[in-house]
Order: C-alpha cells, then sequence, then structure tokens
C-alpha cells in the first residue's frame, strides 16, 4: 500500500548459463494451436538445434512431462497443460474474484485489494483495489505495486500457503524490513506462518506502511497452493480490536468462496 491519508519472436540474448534454457523454450514455443505435433527430425529441423542437443532436451522435457510422445510425434504434456491452467487462472483472478472483492469494500467500508503471486520474483502484486469510502484518513494501494512474501497481510496470506521448498527459500533469504518500523526474523515468521494455516487468515500492523492495519485470506487451489490474496486495510485507529474481529469473520468467508470459485473453474478447464 503506498500511503495512508493520501507474432514474430525475437532472438533471447541471456548470460551463458542460461544457453539450455533457452533451447529448452525455443523448443516448446513451436508447439502452437496451428502445429500441436511434432517429429524429433522436424523439431531439429525447425529449431536449428543440433540432433544430439535437441534429443537430450526431449527427453528431459518429457521426463519433467512438459513433453510427451504419442505413436513417433511430440505433444505439450500435463505438466505444461497444469502450467497454462494456473497462469489463466492468476490473469483471470481480477474478473473471477471481482464481486468478492466489491463485497469486502462495501461490508468493511474499507479499502478492498486484490493480489497475485509473482513467483519469479517472490512477490506479490496488487492487481485490483477498491478505495475506501471514509472521506479523509484512508489506505490507497497503486495497481502493479508489489510486496515481498515476508511483510505485510496481503502476502503473507500467501507465504503460509506456498510448498514447502518454497518458504524455505523466503526464511533463509534477505528479510529487509518493508517499512523501517517493522522487523522480523525466519524464527518469528516461521511461528506467524503456523498460525496463518491454524486460523486461515492473518492480521498486521504497521508491516508496509505506519499506521496500516490488513487482514487478508489466501486464495486456494484445489491442492491447497495459494495464487493470492484478498485483504482489507484501513488506518490503525479505525482497526480496534472489535473491527478486527469482524473483518477476521468477513475474511475466512471469502476466502471459502474464493477457493470455491477457483475449485469451479479448475474442473471446468479439466472437462
Amino acid at each position: 500500500m503506498d500511503a495512508v491519508n493520501t507474432a514474430g519472436r525475437k532472438p533471447v540474448n541471456g548470460p551463458q548459463g542460461v544457453g539450455l534454457l533457452v533451447k529448452a523454450f525455443q523448443i516448446l514455443d513451436l508447439f502452437t494451436d496451428e502445429r500441436p505435433a511434432w517429429t524429433q527430425s522436424e523439431l531439429a529441423r525447425e529449431s536449428g538445434l543440433a540432433r544430439s542437443t535437441l534429443s537430450r532436451l526431449v527427453r528431459f522435457l518429457c521426463g519433467r512431462s512438459y513433453l510427451m510422445e504419442q505413436r513417433g510425434r511430440y505433444v505439450l504434456g500435463f505438466a505444461a497443460i497444469d502450467l497454462g491452467r494456473r497462469a489463466q487462472l492468476q490473469f483471470n483472478l481480477v474478473d473471477l474474484c471481482h464481486d468478492l472483492l466489491e463485497e469486502v469494500a462495501q461490508t468493511t467500508g474499507e479499502t478492498a485489494i486484490l493480489t497475485g503471486y509473482d513467483e519469479s520474483r517472490a512477490c506479490v502484486v496488487c492487481l485490483a483495489q477498491i478505495p475506501s469510502r471514509h472521506g479523509g484518513l484512508r489506505v490507497f494501494d497503486n495497481i502493479g505495486n508489489t510486496y515481498p512474501l515476508y511483510a505485510g497481510a496481503s502476502a503473507k496470506a500467501v507465504l503460509a500457503f506456498l510448498p514447502e521448498h518454497q518458504i524455505e527459500r523466503v526464511l533463509a533469504g534477505p528479510l529487509t524490513p518493508f517499512n523501517s518500523a517493522f522487523k522480523t526474523n525466519a524464527k518469528k515468521l516461521r511461528a506467524q506462518i503456523a498460525e496463518i494455516r491454524s486460523k486461515g487468515y492473518v492480521v498486521t500492523s504497521q508491516e508496509t506502511f505506519p499506521g496500516v492495519t490488513g487482514v487478508g485470506v489466501p486464495i486456494l487451489t484445489p491442492r491447497g497452493e495459494a495464487l493470492g490474496c484478498i485483504a482489507m486495510a484501513g488506518p490503525l485507529h479505525r482497526m480496534d480490536a472489535k473491527a478486527v474481529a469482524r473483518c477476521a469473520n468477513l475474511m475466512l468467508d471469502i476466502g471459502r468462496r474464493a477457493a470455491a470459485c477457483i475449485a469451479g473453474v479448475a474442473a471446468g478447464a479439466g472437462a
């Protein structure tokens, strides 16, 4: 939160260490709606890769289920399909959660915020917000703002439900305060993760900006992994214990309904 009160492909250039990764994506990029199946000879000819290199990469991609062989031709595998499904859900979170976000804003009178999880940057990104109706002191966020996974309700609600290896990576990394007045460490963060998992929601105070209290719930997939978070944020002086308790009950219901919505879309995608 910012403050209170107020069709051709270009060549990919990169360091030498990512050369094989670039070649792997070069292969995957050939699988399109117009051309969903390829033989190894066709892949080698179209990509320009050496046969030996292409063969090794195809074996690797098949081993990770990003490709699979069907009658001598290769098609995208289940891992690639699942990756695309998750990306589509992430992309459509704003549409899927719009009514729930509206309900949070109307019921609490405070700012409602939707964030999405960005694994590549280990952060959450503000995808949408509905500003508070209150005049004067209120919280405002900007679409596109990012927050580290260890700071704030909209980030910690996601962190608590990530796979363990991703959590460990965050705990092992630098935990530089977003708000210089708030400091944490791996031990405190681990304890808070356990509490969030137990309660199903998170309450934070002044972790991102001074004078801001946030209450957030994760948006969970059917497998229990977090895609993002729906949160509300308000000035500290309006968020006393009773207000926080009311918001927590509301957000738990919102979280359950968001998960049901995501599960319905996922079931439809697999039909």
